[in-house]
């Protein structure tokens, strides 16, 4: 065997290694890649609902401008995003039914307004406090509909405000289990005998309370605020000059293990001539533990299935 062979022979062998090595190196570097991207996520978490109510077709007003408050065009809707439902339980107070059309339509469970209109028509009272909306807010203010008699009766003498405001339905099939986040900014005042509650039902089944709100027996326009977990505060809303009407929301909901769907429900209940609830800026996260998808629709297992296949 010639020495030029040996040498050729040897010079082939070093560059099929150094292919070798290369692909080996790019192979360990998309691995990474992949296992860095599933794991970021799920230490960052995802965005699983946003809402800030502005996409929100808006109408003019109905009843709002008749007599009392202000007219108003393009200020309020009834309808909401798409996949939000109102569901409305005015419950009887005696035999005499709610008559037709008693009762300021605007205001007649949860709506969705201008909030510069709905302060303007609803003479303020403490609304403008609420600095931390803007734009479109969804509202239920018990005491605007009630501003309207017949026969010298008013809607509250016939009925209980009930109205509830639920999200559309929100994925979880790939949420990690108790990691879900709920952010909201809401402006209240409180007084009896109105109470609300947040609430989060998992695939259908019976909803949990995340957080109640009553009124505190030695003076109603204190709130009392029980979390889920048992966690209790009191919030002064005081009077309408001096009132602390901003309540931003932080909570954790804990999203049980295997849950695949979750709807949330804001309900004001029991309400008479009282005053409201309003919220704005919803945001839902949640940490992500699944199966990631990379660009181009092509799945990359997760970090716990990549550690099981080892």
């Amino acid at each position: 065997m010639s020495y030029d062979f040996m040498v050729h022979r040897t010079n082939q062998i070093d560059f099929v290694m150094e292919k070798i090595n290369m692909t080996f190196t790019r192979l360990t570097i998309m691995a990474f890649l992949s296992l860095f991207i599933v794991w970021s996520s799920a230490l960052a978490g995802d965005t699983l609902l946003q809402e800030n109510f502005n996409g929100v077709a808006l109408g003019d007003s109905v009843d709002e401008g008749n007599g009392q408050g202000a007219k108003g065009t393009a200020v309020w809707s009834k309808k909401g995003p798409k996949g939000w439902t109102v569901e409305n339980d005015f419950t009887k107070k005696g035999a005499d039914d709610l008559p037709a059309g008693l009762g300021i339509e605007e205001w007649t469970g949860w709506g969705f307004a201008k909030l510069e209109w709905w302060v303007q028509t609803a003479g303020d009272q403490g609304r403008a406090l609420w600095k931390k909306a803007d734009g479109v807010v969804a509202i239920a203010d018990p005491d605007e509909w009630d501003d309207e008699k017949k026969d010298d009766k008013s809607p509250d003498d016939y009925v209980k405000y009930n109205s509830y405001l639920r999200t559309p339905s929100i994925d979880l099939g790939a949420v990690k289990a108790n990691s879900v986040k709920l952010a909201f900014d809401s402006s209240f005042r409180m007084e009896k005998n109105q109470d609300f509650e947040l609430r989060a039902a998992f695939d259908g089944a019976k909803p949990i309370v995340l957080m109640h709100l009553t009124s505190d027996d030695a003076k109603d326009s204190i709130a009392i605020v029980t979390y889920h977990g048992g966690k209790t505060e009191k919030k002064p809303t005081g009077d309408a000059k001096e009132a602390d009407v901003d309540f931003p929301v932080s909570i954790d909901i804990p999203n049980p293990n295997g849950a695949k769907s979750m709807i949330i429900t804001w309900a004001m209940l029991d309400a008479d001539n009282d005053w409201w609830w309003a919220i704005d800026n919803v945001v839902v996260e949640g940490t992500l533990g699944g199966t990631a998808v990379e660009p181009g629709n092509k799945l990359s297992a997760s970090w716990g299935a990549i550690k099981t296949a080892r």
